[in-house]
């Protein structure tokens, strides 16, 4: 599905995907928002649940550790195989599991055989006859199968590869991080990370985000990567580009290992796996992984990869794993042992973009600056899908349980639609209008931001009492477009 569809044709979409719906909500400010708003504390752009941030820029002491290292290579042809490698990682999908291959393998030849003429296996068939055709059949299946079946590969990253990944990812995947963790900081203001481990760390740009967004507080950071060339570039950069330069450029330790410590007694504020699970052959070694990633938690697990159906579907999985996790520990009594969604569900029940019928994962943009060394120095966007974990249950803190909006508001003239995850696990539309609505209503919501939390108290009413559907008067042609 188009994300860049016409916003009256994803209305359309959307029609369909609740058509069967028998439930609409009505809803209202938070009273607390909507005092704020009122006596002129509040601003509608900066609401609690507004979560904007400008287009994020990598700090200066990095840029100029990258500008350092990239000056070695030819930019023109280091920047060309960059972007091929941006697009092949864009376009990952995880490793086909045994079993599915097995099952798509004994598909293919039985589809190929239906079409055939002749069998193979027909005893009256001679002996030299029969080869060629098996023989002609394999390489039909063979050829079959290198079209349906993704050829996975883990990526081994040699120095080249890793200055590639520098010049092509460092920004979005910094960017990404610093727009997840301003939230967790927003909403958890006492959360102070003193220790971090970073799995899959690449060239560290988790450490870098986390000294972005807490400064100066971070004392010891854990990266671990299985290539021994990213952990150097990871090394080179903390160093200003000089691997001899004996100072670093950020406080606290910082370790760089190939393997996850094992030890169960270690545990780590925050932990992270950005842009990882990709690289792991199948689905049994990113489970365990992730069994080993969350008992190494004792604050919040981040886990982030490409905002396509593939990354929202390893997302998922790791989702779900955890919650199944911290399920079974709360069953023996272990000690810690629960976890919640800290974002970006408001909830623990299975995603509803899995239902809706547009096919369309459940994903978020950045805004970034390039680095300084790029000739284009406009604004750019990275879409990512991600989820934060965290240790403890739901409900124990003050933490507001306000919905998710997950696409862009669609902007009318006389009013306005948004698109949101609930508390309950299911996706409803809120549409306010300046006649149905307070003022201060009609102006947040317009003024509200995909992925930000909606600061609104909902009911459910019978579909014939509902108020929140403009009349027809009310309907019109859009104010302005707003792409998705």
């Amino acid at each position: 599905m188009n994300r860049r569809a016409s916003p009256l044709f994803r209305l359309f979409l959307r029609s369909l995907a609740t058509k069967n719906q028998n439930h609409k909500f009505d809803f209202d400010l938070d009273v607390d928002v909507a005092n704020g708003l009122k006596n002129g504390s509040l601003k509608a752009r900066h609401h609690p649940g507004s979560f904007r941030i400008k287009p994020v820029s990598l700090p200066e002491p990095l840029i100029q550790a990258v500008e350092t290292i990239v000056k070695a290579y030819p930019w023109k042809s280091l920047s060309r195989d960059a972007q091929s490698l941006n697009q092949y990682i864009w376009s990952r999908h995880t490793a086909t599991e045994d079993g599915e291959y097995k099952h798509k393998l004994k598909e293919v030849e039985e589809r190929i055989r239906s079409r055939s003429s002749v069998d193979p296996l027909a005893p009256e068939i001679p002996e030299k006859e029969r080869k060629r055709l098996l023989d002609s059949l394999e390489s039909k299946v063979h050829w079959w199968m290198k079209k349906e079946v993704y050829n996975w590969k883990a990526i081994d990253y040699d120095p080249y590869k890793c200055a590639m990944y520098l010049a092509v990812r460092l920004a979005p995947d910094f960017a990404a991080l610093v727009k997840i963790m301003a939230e967790m900081k927003q909403r958890d203001p006492d959360f102070a990370p003193l220790t971090m481990l970073d799995f899959g760390s690449g060239v560290g740009s988790g450490m870098w985000a986390v000294d972005q967004v807490w400064p100066g507080l971070c004392r010891e950071a854990v990266c671990v990567d299985r290539s021994a060339d990213m952990n150097d570039m990871a090394d080179k950069l903390l160093r200003g580009g000089d691997p001899d330069n004996p100072r670093l450029v950020r406080p606290g330790g910082t370790f760089f290992k190939q393997f996850l410590p094992q030890s169960r007694l270690l545990k780590y504020d925050l932990v992270i796996s950005s842009r990882s699970l990709f690289e792991l052959p199948d689905i049994t070694s990113r489970l365990k992984t992730l069994d080993v990633l969350w008992r190494k938690t004792s604050g919040y697990l981040v886990i982030v990869e490409a905002g396509t159906n593939a990354g929202y579907r390893v997302v998922q999985e790791a989702r779900d794993y955890v919650l199944e996790l911290s399920r079974q520990a709360t069953e023996k009594g272990e000690a810690h042992p629960e976890g919640y969604v800290f974002a970006p569900c408001p909830h623990d029940k299975f995603c509803p973009k899995f239902f809706d019928g547009t096919n369309v994962p459940c994903n978020f943009e950045v805004s970034y600056k390039p680095a300084s060394f790029e000739k284009d120095q406009t604004a750019h966007i990275d879409r990512y899908t991600y989820i934060v974990l965290k240790r403890g249950k739901r409900g124990e803190s003050n933490e507001k349980n306000w919905p998710r909006l997950v696409e862009a508001p669609l902007i009318r003239k006389k009013h306005t639609i948004c698109r949101m995850c609930t508390h309950s696990g299911t996706l409803r539309e809120l549409t306010a209008t300046k006649r149905k609505h307070s003022k201060e209503c009609y102006g947040l919501l317009r003024a509200s931001k995909w992925g930000d939390l909606l600061p609104v108290q909902m009911s459910e009413v019978p579909e014939s009492e509902c108020v929140d559907t403009p009349s027809d008067g009310e309907l019109s042609e859009p104010e302005e477009s707003v792409q998705n």
